[in-house]
């Protein structure tokens, strides 16, 4: 998986954009991003928007992948802070990961 860091302040983003949001710089180059990672917040969503009614109930996480890195993340598998996860897959910017 790739994301973007910063060479002048090390910000990671999965986003690139034409600037550095923390210290401004134009200095964004390609890292690898690890598949894997650790649950560090999750909460459970009982009652879904219309569109994703069909998947409830469901776990949205932030999913800690480096050190500077967390994604939100879609799981229908049960989570608690701490448990290991990895990438599923990534579709519409959407990161779907299930439990290891």
């Amino acid at each position: 998986m790739i994301g973007f860091q910063c060479t002048n302040c090390h910000y990671e983003s999965m986003t690139k954009t034409t600037f550095c949001p923390r210290c401004s710089k134009r200095d964004l180059v390609e890292m690898n991003v690890p598949t894997e990672g650790e649950v560090y917040s999750y909460t459970t969503i009982q009652v879904a928007p219309p569109e994703y009614a069909h998947l409830a109930p469901y776990q949205v996480a932030l999913v800690q992948l480096t050190e500077n890195l967390k994604v939100t993340a879609f799981l229908q598998d049960k989570v608690q802070i701490g448990d290991k996860v990895r990438l599923q897959e990534q579709t519409d910017h959407a990161f779907i990961f299930t439990v290891i």
